[in-house]
């Protein structure tokens, strides 16, 4: 080889070496001086933010007690990859756990490897103290502080609902939660949740190459979730719960002249403390299973029934609004038109209400349906119950009353379109659907708007959107629930509806004698709802007292068989709680303490 050639090589080798040595120190240049993405990576390696958890909202009744709050909690948290040999016995006594399963944990976490998960969701509160000062032995595990619901009152489940830990669903749908957080699922908890959750902070940290927090750089303060002021007086909710143990149905009880919903007792119910903690889900399902008495079935929000014979008002003030009848019209008790109790004649429209004459809201029905101009029954029954819907409708059966809560069941008052898709022929007429008279048939409505149609009573012809919460820290109420609503029916037609109330509690051969209360002016309704598969529903509607009242009620208890006999009592008795503080009659408390109305399933 010449030296030409050596020369040559050498050369190459060296352009080679410096084209190298080029293009590193350009791209280096570019890496750490033009581009910003390694040196955010960098900012990253040094730094770390600690997320701050917000606190939940408190959730008060109307009187300022606790219904919904909040209560320390330590987890027990561990990164597999720093765990070294520990004392599993000692640990197991301090969380209340066996060998087996402490070891089955662990195992199934050691798939995070580097990363903290929950071994254990509640430590004992005996063990806590003594298990944070032994900490130093059990390397990888950590106690975390996390906030748990609690309900003070152990009451009122159903309105209150319940929040369990988001799932990989709710994250991928609500990009706000990541895991570990945890949100509303059900009742107010649920309706209410963005003010509830509040909002989450973090504290920014440099830390040093072993992982060590060092100087905090930046903090952003969380923000406690706004508190909630509730329409419910938890007393009257306790005591309607007590007044329906052993009794399959509902109670709710609105403020008239507000549409605040005082009590909204579904039976039977639970205590809403089962659903937090680490048993929660074990209870949940403990409750689901339970498929005759469902005591996580909200009945009173949820359940559709027919309103029997409280319906007959908004049936009589119809006809009489349309001019079909008067207030002084007389009906024979024609017991072969439909079956009917023994009363005593009939004088006018506050007599047919007093002793719940069938006949009666028949033939007046009747006379609405076939009112209208047609060449034939049916065309004039289609006018007729179109007109006949218009004006039930704007009492709030079968509508939309804007609760402020979640899915809930509107109901349905018949239309011409419900009976056209049951007759496509359209040959039907008024003695298809004639049973609609008296609150049967294919009307179905839900406890909370019986109860509105109480207050409509209570207020001579209006009514506010019932509503549970009338007060949020930090936030406004919805100014709908402050707007009045009338029904089609004149204002001058309800004093007499709510004298013949109060004659169906304290006058003679009324139907609801039971709900007499010493000293105050009761105002109600009595029904009895056809049950085909069991015992008739015993169902009441009341207001009291009779001027500015204060409390309207209705009560709905399944398979109990007469409402005077049962749901008129109960209303009694809560609206004597709220009104007096106290109940003199102890022999009809201790009566319908001791019921047990729940069907014996053969």
């Amino acid at each position: 080889m010449n030296n030409t050639n050596l020369e040559s090589r050498r050369i190459v080798l060296l352009v080679i070496v410096l084209s190298i040595g080029i293009i590193f120190t350009i791209r280096l240049f570019y890496v750490q001086i033009i581009n910003d993405k390694w040196k955010e990576e960098s900012i990253k390696i040094s730094e770390t933010n600690l997320v701050i958890e917000p606190e939940r909202g408190i959730i008060f009744d109307r009187n300022g007690k606790l219904l919904a709050a909040n209560k320390v909690n330590f987890e027990l948290r561990l990164t597999p990859s720093k765990i070294r040999d520990f004392d599993t016995t000692q640990l197991c006594e301090l969380i209340h756990i066996d060998k087996d399963s402490l070891t089955r944990k662990i195992n199934k976490l050691k798939r995070y490897w580097r990363s903290k998960q929950i071994l254990i969701k509640t430590v004992p509160e005996k063990s806590l103290s003594k298990l944070n000062s032994l900490m130093y032995k059990y390397p990888g595990f950590e106690l975390s502080e996390k906030s748990l619901r609690t309900y003070p009152e152990s009451a009122a489940a159903h309105i209150l609902g319940y929040v369990r830990e988001v799932d990989g669903e709710i994250i991928k749908k609500k990009p706000y939660y990541r895991g570990g957080d945890r949100i509303g699922i059900s009742g107010l908890e649920k309706y209410y949740e963005d003010e509830l959750r509040g909002r989450r902070g973090k504290n920014q940290f440099l830390r040093d190459a072993y992982g060590n927090l060092k100087e905090m750089t930046a903090s952003d303060t969380a923000q406690t979730g706004n508190n909630l002021w509730s329409t419910i007086d938890v007393d009257l909710q306790k005591y309607g719960e007590r007044l329906m143990q052993n009794k399959i149905g509902s109670v709710i009880a609105i403020e008239p002249s507000t549409g605040e919903i005082l009590a909204m007792v579904s039976s039977p119910s639970f205590d809403p403390n089962l659903l937090t903690g680490d048993t929660m889900s074990r209870n949940w399902r403990r409750l689901f299973l339970n498929d005759s008495l469902k005591p996580l079935f909200n009945r009173g929000l949820s359940s559709r029934n027919s309103p029997g014979s409280v319906f007959k008002m908004v049936q009589g003030l119809t006809a009489w609004e349309l001019g079909v009848i008067d207030e002084n019209t007389k009906i024979y008790c024609d017991k072969g038109v439909v079956g009917c109790h023994n009363h005593s004649a009939v004088q006018g429209l506050a007599g047919a209400i007093k002793v719940s004459c069938n006949p009666y809201f028949y033939e007046t029905f009747k006379r609405i349906s076939t009112s209208q101009d047609g060449e034939n029954s049916f065309e004039k029954s289609r006018k007729g119950i179109e007109l006949w819907n218009e004006y039930v409708t704007s009492f709030g059966l079968g509508t939309n009353l804007e609760l402020d809560f979640p899915n809930y069941t509107i109901g349905n008052i018949p239309s011409v379109a419900t009976y056209d898709k049951i007759y496509p022929n359209k040959k039907w007429n008024y003695r298809t659907c004639n049973s609609l008279a008296i609150g049967q048939g294919e009307m179905l409505v839900t406890l909370y708007q019986i109860a509105n149609l109480s207050c409509i009573m209570a207020n001579r012809g209006f009514y506010y959107y019932p509503h549970l919460i009338r007060e949020i820290d930090g936030g406004t109420i919805d100014p709908k629930y402050t707007e009045k609503h009338y029904t089609k029916v004149g204002q001058d037609k309800f004093q007499l509806i709510v004298d013949a109330m109060q004659q169906v509690v304290e006058g003679a051969g009324g139907t609801a004698s039971g709900a007499r209360i010493e000293g105050i002016e009761v105002c109600g309704k009595t029904g009895t709802v056809e049950n085909s598969r069991g015992k008739d529903h015993s169902v009441f509607i009341a207001f009291a007292p009779k001027d500015n009242p204060k409390i309207a009620i209705a009560v709905y208890i399944e398979n109990a068989g007469y409402g005077g006999t049962w749901a008129a009592p109960v209303a009694s008795l809560m609206a004597e709680q709220y009104l007096t503080d106290t109940i003199k009659n102890s022999w009809k408390e201790q009566r319908i303490l001791d019921a047990n109305l729940i069907p014996v399933s053969k």
